[in-house]
């Protein structure tokens, strides 16, 4: 079976951003498709729709795919997340057509092969039980359903081993063009002229047959419950370590807030993970703690962000940790912001930025990134200027507005 848009609406459903990176001889390919696993029907379906991509075409089974990619130099990788599934292609940039023809092979002609399917299922199944061994990341994952439920944020995206078990190739086909139904987002960057590219991309897009008529839409995400459960506490593999996280929810990424509440996280923990009052108070002042960092914005996308902490530290020092935390919290809210304290903030982000956009591949990641939240993200200068402009007051009001110390919920994780 094969998908794409009807030739008539191919420039309408297909969004595509070039950026030329001179120096090396690399071309980047990003190919997103909106929806993820905040818009799946079965746990564990966006994953493994996304991973299907690279498993096997009407043309090709995965091992010639994989083969033909090695053959070129090219890393090739599919993928599915909570926001979106696709695939990323980096290969020599003389290759950009290829890559591009590739892309929309894999796109367009996917096969999703049951036998593929039943090893990727359980490949999922694996990740899960090796992360339940974790015991940071299993007081996470629980953290997460505390605050998110029933919002699909609140599951892994491996879903469960139930769930991983039901899904079928029409499963995944289906999620599949329903997200196509709804367009694809394609950036590509590299040492390249972006008009051949844009007509190349248009061409290889546009090309295949008509969607089916008929496309279920997608379920609307759950809304995380007003009230979430304030405290659990849950048992680890851990010999001697135990795992704090505070969180509540704060704003997206698209929020006019948004970066006074990224200065905002610097100044808590977010920076360098050596400064920020969370870790300086808990690890270095206090010897609470061996880990310590914060955000006001964490994960923050088309969801909401959290204003989070967390704290790895001993089960004598677990509670000490946890009330100095909140204090600290406390007392940022409630006292104005120094004026050194914001201008090295500042320096952080502001700093960060050039670092952030140096390779091929670094571009096409932020002008996919760009275009799944139609946010000028690529463009330096829009967010300097943002950060620039803000002052304490700025920032304090953004603040008071969107944390509080009072809604936090904590889970603790403490060793067996």
């Amino acid at each position: 079976m094969s998908f794409s848009f009807p030739a008539a609406t191919a420039s309408s459903r297909l969004r595509l951003r070039v950026r030329r990176v001179e120096g090396a001889p690399i071309v980047a390919l990003r190919v997103l498709l909106p929806g993820g696993a905040r818009r799946e029907s079965i746990p564990g379906q966006a994953l493994l729709t996304g991973r299907m991509l690279a498993e096997g075409t009407t043309g090709r089974d995965f091992a010639a795919i994989s083969a033909d990619a090695e053959a070129r130099g090219m890393i090739l990788s599919s993928f599915g997340g909570y926001e979106g599934h696709g695939l990323a292609l980096d290969g020599l940039v003389t290759d950009w057509r290829r890559a591009l023809d590739w892309a929309a092979e894999l796109v367009f002609e996917s096969a999703f092969p049951e036998t593929r399917l039943r090893w990727l299922a359980r490949q999922a199944a694996a990740e899960l039980e090796a992360q339940a061994d974790e015991a940071d990341v299993l007081t996470g994952r629980e953290h997460m359903a505390q605050l998110w439920a029933p919002h699909p944020r609140s599951r892994p995206l491996q879903g469960d081993a139930a769930s991983l078990e039901r899904l079928q190739p029409s499963n995944c086909r289906d999620f599949h063009r329903a997200a196509l139904s709804a367009g694809l987002l394609v950036s590509i960057a590299g040492d390249l002229s972006g008009e051949e590219v844009r007509a190349h991309a248009f061409s290889s897009f546009g090309a295949a047959s008509e969607v089916e008529a008929h496309v279920p839409p997608f379920a609307v995400p759950a809304d995380p419950a007003s009230s979430p459960e304030p405290r659990r506490e849950l048992r680890t593999h851990a010999r001697d370590q135990a795992h704090l996280y505070l969180s509540h929810l704060t704003v997206s990424r698209a929020h006019p807030d948004y970066p006074a509440l990224e200065l905002a996280g610097v100044l808590l923990g977010a920076g360098s993970g050596l400064a920020g009052r969370i870790p300086q108070r808990i690890r270095d002042r206090e010897g609470l703690a061996y880990t310590a960092m914060a955000d006001a914005v964490a994960g923050a996308s088309l969801d909401s962000g959290r204003l989070a902490v967390y704290v790895g530290t001993s089960p004598a020092t677990v509670a000490a940790a946890e009330a100095a935390a909140r204090d600290e919290l406390a007392r940022f809210v409630a006292e104005p912001i120094e004026a050194l304290e914001l201008a090295d903030a500042k320096s952080y982000l502001l700093g960060r930025e050039p670092f952030r956009r140096e390779t091929a591949r670094q571009w096409a990641d932020l002008l996919a990134a760009s275009l799944l939240l139609d946010l000028p993200l690529d463009d330096p200068d829009w967010h300097a200027a943002r950060v620039a402009a803000l002052t304490a007051v700025d920032v304090e009001g953004a603040v008071r507005r969107h944390l509080d110390p009072l809604k936090l919920v904590a889970t603790v994780g403490l060793p067996a």
